[in-house]
């Protein structure tokens, strides 16, 4: 009986070995490295579940054969970090998660939950996440810091591009801001209106609008705005009728809205304009480097495949 069972066990067993190897076979050989079709299956339904609906037969191969080239590429970025000794250290991949979490407004635990909603561990993120950085480092070593930008090229982009470059006219503006309670009757309307009217022409007198405020505060609950510099194309269309025409420092005739009764003075007109090169060279500059490495990348990517020994095998 043992010796039945013995044999059940060595059959099984090579039979958990023969399906292993139907299921992960070599999908490519990379160099002295190899993709399996275990890795290729894995990153094929990676990006399944991220589409909508099904793919056609004809699709999904085309969409093998391009994770497959993905994967080559991939082997062959990580063999040159390699050959290069670069690293990314722990402490640049917490700046990383850091700046995800700014760019988000997310704290930690807020950011592991969104990962895991992807279907990622945290762990595999801070891998992941590794990974940008390393490639970014290898880019900077064999492309970006070979790419120059002239002084020439930087002015050529900026009159090509001068609309890029005009500042929309900005106005810049502070609110005296009367409350409506939302069930106020005509009679109750109408005494925040004459508030509003008196400290309209104590304003126009020469009254301080923050010593106003704090006069119809009590009683009406009056408060002081700074409203700040506003573009005039994303202005209140209302906001913007009351000061057109309004000079720096004068104010705008009362505006009315259901529930606030609002009186406006122009801080400050900016009529916009052009910006000046000197201020805008050195970003200039930086877009035309992206520009470039990001073309120079992919022609050294396919550098790296022509010289490298590539053998797909499905």
């Amino acid at each position: 009986m043992k010796r039945i069972l013995l044999i059940l066990t060595l059959l099984l067993l090579a039979a958990t070995a023969a399906s292993s190897a139907v299921v992960s076979r070599i999908a490519a050989v990379v160099n002295d490295d190899i993709i399996t079709t275990h890795q290729l299956d894995q990153a094929l339904k990676q990006e399944l579940d991220r589409k909508e609906g099904e793919p056609t037969p004809t699709q999904l191969g085309a969409l093998r054969k391009e994770l497959l080239s993905r994967l080559i590429e991939e082997k062959l970025l990580q063999q040159r970090i390699a050959a290069l000794g670069l690293s990314a250290s722990e402490q640049e991949v917490e700046v990383a998660l850091q700046d995800v979490q700014a760019q988000n407004q997310l704290n930690r635990e807020d950011l592991i939950e969104a990962i895991r909603a992807q279907g990622l561990s945290f762990e595999e993120y801070r891998q992941n996440l590794r990974n940008q950085i390393l490639r970014y480092k290898l880019i900077g070593a064999e492309v970006r810091r070979k790419v120059d930008v002239s002084e020439g090229e930087i002015r050529d982009y900026y009159r090509a591009h001068l609309d890029d470059y005009r500042l929309q006219p900005e106005i810049a503006l502070s609110a005296l801001v009367f409350p409506v309670p939302e069930r106020a009757g005509l009679v109750e309307r109408d005494a925040i209106r004459q508030a509003a009217d008196e400290a309209l022409q104590r304003l126009k007198e020469g009254a301080d609008m923050k010593a106003v405020a704090e006069d119809y505060g009590a009683e009406y609950g009056a408060v002081y705005r700074d409203l700040g510099q506003v573009v005039r194309s994303e202005l209140d269309p209302e906001f913007a009728a009351a000061v057109d025409g309004v000079e720096a420092g004068d104010f705008s005739p009362l505006v009315e809205k259901p529930t606030t009764l609002i009186l406006l003075r122009v801080d400050a007109w900016d009529e916009g304009g052009l910006r000046q090169f000197y201020a805008v060279k050195d970003e200039i500059r930086q877009h035309l480097i992206e520009q470039k490495t990001d073309v120079r990348s992919e022609q050294w990517i396919r550098g790296l495949k022509q010289q490298a020994f590539i053998d797909i095998r499905i």
